[in-house]
């Protein structure tokens, strides 16, 4: 029995010495392809990045076409802190037009809408993003109260300066009207330019 047992274990022995063989050189076979399909994977990763970034750069600012209807009537522009403005837009899309309001909030250095001269016969393109939060109507954007200089009511009104060549169209007065807010640009670009016949028609 002793003999048997002797005989057992080197054979034991031998068998398991050749699965750790076959294992060495599975492992050493697969270490190549290992890295060849890991490097392959760093490369389709690098590729995608790289096209993401220049697709972003692509990318227009948001924008949209039409003409001035009107600006609401607020305080005059200052050199110091934020001015802020809002017009009446006349959107143009596939879908037809529709009224919109544009606020442009803005330092008196930054490039932002013009404040006089505004012509309804003229077609612009303005870089402006979607907001509903500012999203009101007519009536409340542009309603005032008037007091004398005791401190007194006067009077309710509606502070609105029509563009010149603007047509006797009715406004929407009580209608919220989807907001649009003027997007920053780089320095010496512009938030505005005037829209081609071409640019009008898309």
């Amino acid at each position: 029995m002793s003999f048997l047992l002797k005989l057992i274990d080197p054979m034991s022995n031998r068998r398991e010495l050749a699965r750790m063989r076959e294992t060495t050189m599975a492992n050493k076979n697969l270490t190549p392809w290992m890295v060849t399909v890991s490097t392959l994977l760093l490369i389709l990763c690098a590729i995608t990045a790289i096209d993401s970034g220049a697709s972003s750069r692509k990318q227009l600012p948001p924008s949209l076409t039409g003409r001035f209807v009107a600006q609401v009537d607020g305080p005059p522009i200052t050199g110091f802190g934020l001015n802020q403005q809002t017009y009446i837009f006349q959107q143009f899309s596939p879908f037809g037009t529709q009224f919109v309001t544009v606020s442009d909030t803005f330092l008196i250095y930054q490039p932002h809408l013009p404040s006089i001269g505004l012509d309804y016969s003229k077609s612009y393109k303005l870089t402006a993003a979607r907001n509903e939060k500012c999203d009101d109507t007519l009536e409340n954007i542009s309603r005032r109260f008037v007091f004398d200089s005791h401190g007194r009511f006067v009077e309710m009104k509606y502070a609105l300066t029509y563009a010149k060549n603007y047509p006797s169209l009715t406004l929407p007065w009580q209608s919220p009207l989807p907001c649009y807010v003027v997007s920053p640009v780089r320095p010496g670009a512009a938030v505005i330019t005037e829209a081609t016949p071409e640019t009008v028609a898309q």
